[in-house]
């Protein structure tokens, strides 16, 4: 029977008045490949501090069995930067302790693409976040847990090395694995039971992603069901409850309860996030035109003699390995960098805004709708009507009262929400 490792019994944690786990009980053994899924700002993140007790609960208790090594990649970076990578993932460890470890090589060949050698001199303030969150990933990986706990393993990993991380924690057989992503492909290839974090509560489904998909389907089809039945019934109670004064004095009490009841408890309805039409300066014929141009990054060689040519309403993904340029070329589009030979052409109309991987625009200090109002009080729709900062915000899932949350204590997902929201108020038409 595999080793029970972390229980939670009746945890609750709240921040502010969001009450994100709510009297949860559940547990991780030995082996287990757990995915957890949910909306941004659920609480995902929180429940694996608390796993790791980074984060103490408000109420309940959390368990571990004796001597279980528990480690958490987070969505912060929190190693001394004037370190080299070395002294983050070895510590302490004479170079013959680990010069010989094949394991340790492979891991980070596998993470950084076979170039481990150069980088564990390095300085690791000289890193770019990626490659931080990437040395804090081998490190897990290397050091010797029963349990790892994983919030968005695969950002800035390239196709490659998500395939990579698969594979090697599929070989790793004992290793226990909670895991929070957006990548579905690695949900269905590293998990077999999945946790749906959803007001407060967590429910457990068995299998990946595709299997929490298919049962959460058939979950609302019975609850549609359901509804239904209840609806009809609602409807049949109104009509009763209506049948004149003179009825109603004989009617039982405990059924005109019973009616108001059921009728108080109708659910609110689904959420209803909707895109919007935004009003825009009209786009010309020519958005960007690259023209037989160079890009170098100091001594690599980015782009060779590309044309490139983008129009209005184009719609285009951008792929390629870590290392690749793709981040360079979108700099180039903004013109915060210039071709090295060739030229780019902007349109006269372009107003574009930029999405960057960084999140260091964002102050903690600020509330939400402070950080969108600091870029305008109203946005123009394309109907000619105009939606205030905090309608805009409502509209991206900011309801009143989490528009009054301090930037710092928004999760990861939410903070790109809020960037999203902020480039959106100032009315761009081409987004990077």
């Amino acid at each position: 029977m595999a080793r029970n490792l972390v229980n939670l019994e009746s945890v609750s944690k709240a921040f502010d008045i969001k009450q994100l786990l709510d009297q949860v009980s559940l547990g991780i053994s030995e082996g287990d490949r757990i995915g957890i899924v949910g909306r941004n700002g659920s609480g995902k993140s929180t429940l694996l501090k608390v796993m790791a007790g980074i984060e103490p609960p408000d109420q309940g208790r959390v368990t571990r069995s004796n001597a279980t090594r528990v480690g958490l990649l987070s969505q912060v970076d929190v190693a001394d930067i004037n370190a080299t990578v070395r002294d983050v993932v070895l510590g302490d460890k004479a170079k013959h302790e680990w010069a010989r470890d094949s394991g340790i090589r492979e891991i980070f060949d596998g993470l950084f693409g076979g170039h481990s050698d150069e980088l564990f001199d390095r300085k690791f303030i000289a890193l770019s976040g990626g490659e931080r969150r990437r040395v804090g990933l081998a490190k897990l990986l290397i050091d010797d847990l029963d349990l790892i706990l994983l919030d968005e393993p695969t950002n800035h990993l390239d196709v490659e090395g998500v395939a990579w991380l698969s594979r090697h924690l599929n070989e790793r057989k004992g290793l226990a694995v909670a895991v929070i992503t957006h990548d579905r492909w690695f949900l269905d290839a590293v998990t077999d039971r999945t946790w749906e974090v959803v007001n407060g509560s967590v429910e457990e489904y068995d299998g990946g992603y595709s299997a929490f998909v298919l049962a959460k389907a058939e979950r609302a089809r019975q609850a549609s069901a359901m509804e239904g039945r209840r609806n009809q019934l609602i409807r049949k109670e109104l009509a009763w409850l209506r049948r004149g004064a003179p009825a109603q004095t004989v009617k039982p009490k405990f059924r005109v309860d019973a009616a108001n009841e059921l009728i108080s408890t109708e659910p609110p309805p689904r959420d209803g996030n909707e895109l919007l039409r935004f009003a825009r300066n009209r786009l010309g014929n020519t958005v960007y035109e690259i023209h037989h141009a160079k890009i170098h990054a100091g001594d690599k060689e980015i782009l060779d003699d590309v044309y490139w040519n983008i129009g209005p309403g184009d719609r285009i993904g951008m792929v390629g390995i870590n290392g690749a340029g793709k981040t360079t070329l979108m700099r180039m589009l903004m013109g915060q960098i210039k071709p090295t030979s060739g030229k780019l052409v902007t349109g006269v109309t372009v107003k574009p805004a930029f999405l960057t991987q960084h999140l260091d625009e964002l102050n903690p200090a600020w509330r939400v709708l402070e950080a969108v109002e600091n870029i305008a009080n109203h946005v123009e729709l394309g109907n000619g009507k105009t939606l205030s900062a905090s309608q805009l915000c409502e509209r991206l899932g900011f309801d009143r009262e989490s528009q009054w949350t301090p930037v710092g204590d928004l999760s990861g997902g939410e903070k790109r929400r809020l960037q999203l929201t902020r480039l959106l108020m100032d009315s761009p038409n081409v987004l990077l």
